[in-house]
């Protein structure tokens, strides 16, 4: 990216991020996002992230703490999933290039059992996360959780689109052991607490609202990832 091009992107940035009704839906955004643009955004703010995780690493190792937490581990993949469109834009540009095609190829085929497998667990977790009830959406997802359906982007044990990957699935943060983290454990994972990234998370998290508001993206929901780019890239491809 240019510097030009840098520029106009921090300055959207900080445009999106001057009100909040640009992130609740209360205010619409004065011109509409590209999904370009939009991709560019959660890469930002997914290189952050990664360094926000670097840094409760290093905390946790100096207090003699271990994370379990790393490729290849796949009781997270379990989790049902669900994004604004940016960082569903991401992953489908990164799907899209030819370097990539296996990975692209590999969810194709795995989508249509992932959606019957989760079945009315996405609609769900989006009405719930927007219905105001305190709650709602933590029992909504632990309950889609214990359906124990694997990502279609998970092939083999591994992430197919790891550098890609949206903001929940890099800021994995258990303790010790992974043994926990599936949706069949009768008892939570331990988790590490550092509050600068829970922080930026939650700041992310209004930025990408915004940005899948500007960039037209399904009004007032969240969608289930793998939902979400299957979609771009079929739109894509027409």
């Amino acid at each position: 990216m240019g510097d030009n091009d840098g520029d106009r992107l921090r300055k959207l940035v900080e445009d999106l991020a001057s009100d909040p009704g640009y992130a609740s839906g209360q205010r619409k955004f004065p011109w509409r996002v590209s999904l370009d643009d939009a991709a560019a955004i959660a890469e930002a703010l997914h290189e952050q992230v990664d360094q926000g995780v670097e840094a409760r690493s290093a905390q946790i190792a100096a207090q003699g703490m271990v994370l379990a937490c790393k490729r290849g581990c796949n009781g997270c993949c379990e989790e049902p999933i669900m994004v604004f469109r940016p960082e569903a834009a991401r992953v489908a540009r990164w799907l899209e290039q030819p370097e990539h095609a296996d990975a692209r190829a590999a969810f194709l085929a795995a989508y249509p059992d992932w959606k019957r497998r989760a079945g009315g667990t996405p609609a769900k977790l989006s009405a719930a996360l927007f219905s105001g009830e305190p709650g709602a959406y933590e029992a909504a997802h632990a309950e889609g959780h214990k359906q124990g359906v694997l990502c279609a982007f998970n092939q083999n044990g591994d992430c197919t689109i790891y550098p890609v990957r949206p903001t929940a699935c890099r800021i994995g943060h258990a303790l010790d052991t992974s043994e926990h983290c599936n949706g069949s454990s009768p008892r939570p994972a331990a988790r590490a607490s550092f509050v600068p990234l829970s922080k930026f998370v939650s700041r992310a998290r209004a930025l990408l609202a915004a940005t899948h508001n500007a960039a037209r993206g399904p009004k007032g929901r969240i969608e289930a990832l793998c939902n979400a780019v299957y979609d771009l890239l079929d739109k894509r491809a027409r």
